[in-house]
């Protein structure tokens, strides 16, 4: 097959991915994690690293460059949009031009195919994982040859070495994506390890170790304890996320275990009994662990994140395998059912971004409304704010800051959501010059706001309720 058709499809579908990633911007970065990070960016001038996943840097360079240079927040906010798909297509250049992998290109493309909220939370580091896993997988199936210089070897060799790294220290769901490639490669060659099987693993072992001694609390729910794995089989029922799996299946869960059969087919067909069992046995360990770390969440961006791995688990054995095998007709269907797909699923992006719309398009009311009366701080309950959005959020006081200075620094309104009900004598909302964040950390002064982009006039918080669904603002003490 002409190998321009199918590069084609893989600009196109990646240029399509930036332009989407821009024009919705607001909704897919002004939201939890990603708008407290950005806010945080701003207010340090620096990078914001979470957890020790230090690989977040590379999409922040893009963004923190821009702060750098004192540009607009509008622009910041785009750049921090489309830094995560300017990396995917950067690594599909790679591989499409210099390690010339078709296939393993547009396998990049494949995770979409499972995203819908999950393309909402900007900061997930599932579809950067994959970026760096799949440019892992082409290296280590494209090794220099044997009479090829010493220079290429090494860099080679560094490459693997760095996207290792990369990908544990992007996510602790990562170690599995690297361990999978080399258990894969390993059956793959049987069982003779190479040397860059072999540095994959040294390294996989020393970043799991170094990881280790730099755990907090958050990343260790990843390790499930005996009392959890106790718990999710004698509870099977409230298994949230194996729940949400099956809600969610026809949707877009089905193109993963339609490439599962697909490759299973593959290997009973050619009697490769051995990868056929490394798959089964590596998919079943990583489900059952899955459904155990991720048992009680059954919000949309959780269960897509818990399950995207499954995408990847998949293509990567039915590009390399499958694909290869099909005849020059089978391919060319192949490669129309995915265009068609991808196109499904950038629809499906774009519908399910009215959520998020409509809830940024709330904050916008409320924020207009206390600018027009010269309100710029306040609190509100959980209570009165239930049911104003389809996806509630424990960051609205920065998403509030951030929505509301993109009109202008001095339109800059702070929305805290309290999760209890509101005390008029809280000494909190009588602080005149500190604006509320984020439960655990609520008080912030108003000598770290960067007044480039943000800026409060000293005041005490207002009480904002809800009358028919329109913002009420009065004072505390106005009763």
């Amino acid at each position: 097959m002409n190998k321009k058709i199918p590069q084609l499809i893989g600009h196109i579908g990646f240029l399509i991915l930036i332009m989407l990633s821009a024009v919705i911007a607001n909704e897919r970065v002004i939201f939890i994690d990603s708008a407290a990070q950005l806010f945080e960016m701003i207010q340090r001038d620096w990078f914001v690293i979470y957890d020790h996943r230090y690989t977040m840097a590379i999409t922040q360079s893009l963004p923190l460059l821009f702060i750098k240079l004192r540009l607009p927040l509008q622009a910041i906010v785009i750049a921090y949009s489309v830094s995560a798909p300017l990396l995917a297509y950067g690594a599909y250049l790679i591989i499409t031009y210099v390690l010339r992998d078709v296939r393993l290109g547009l396998a990049l493309l494949l995770p979409l195919l499972c995203m819908r909220h999950t393309f909402f939370h900007a900061i997930s580091e599932s579809f950067s994982l994959m970026v760096y896993a799949i440019l892992l997988a082409a290296l280590l199936l494209h090794r220099p040859k044997e009479d090829s210089s010493i220079g290429r070897r090494i860099l080679h060799t560094v490459c693997i070495a760095l996207l290792t790294a990369a990908a544990v220290f992007i996510h602790p769901i990562g170690m599995f994506f690297v361990l999978f490639l080399i258990g894969y490669h390993l059956v793959d060659n049987h069982f003779r390890p190479n040397t860059p099987l072999v540095v994959a693993s040294i390294v996989l072992l020393a970043c799991v170790v170094i990881r280790s001694f730099n755990i907090s609390g958050h990343d260790s729910g990843f390790i499930p304890t005996t009392s959890d794995v106790i718990y999710a089989i004698t509870h099977p029922a409230e298994l949230k996320v194996v729940n949400g799996f099956g809600h969610r299946l026809a949707d877009f869960y089905i193109y993963p275990i339609v490439l599962y059969i697909a490759v299973a087919v593959h290997h009973i067909r050619h009697r490769q009994w051995a990868r056929l069992g490394y798959g089964i046995l590596f998919n079943v360990c990583f489900i059952l662990m899955t459904a155990i770390v991720y048992r009680r969440d059954n919000s949309p961006i959780c269960v897509e994140r818990a399950w995207l791995p499954l995408i990847f688990f998949s293509a990567i054995p039915f590009v390399s395998e499958v694909v290869p095998s099909l005849s020059h007709r089978s391919k060319q269907i192949w490669l129309v059912l995915m265009s068609a797909t991808l196109l499904f699923g950038f629809a499906k992006i774009v519908d399910t971004s009215k959520h998020y719309r409509q809830r940024k398009e709330k904050i916008e009311q409320i924020t207009e409304t206390a600018n027009r009366m010269g309100t710029h701080k306040m609190v509100a309950s959980n209570n009165d704010f239930n049911g104003l959005f389809d996806i509630d959020s424990w960051c609205t006081a920065f998403e509030s800051m951030l929505i509301s200075a993109l009109q202008g620094p001095d339109r800059t309104i702070n929305i805290y959501i309290e999760d209890g009900p509101l005390q008029a004598d809280n000494p909190d909302y009588s602080v005149t010059d500190a604006f509320l964040a984020v439960p655990w950390w609520r008080l912030w002064n108003y000598s770290t706001l960067r007044p480039r982009w943000f800026s409060l006039p000293e005041q005490p918080f207002a009480r904002l309720t809800f009358n028919d669904g329109d913002p009420v603002i009065e004072s505390f003490h106005s009763n």
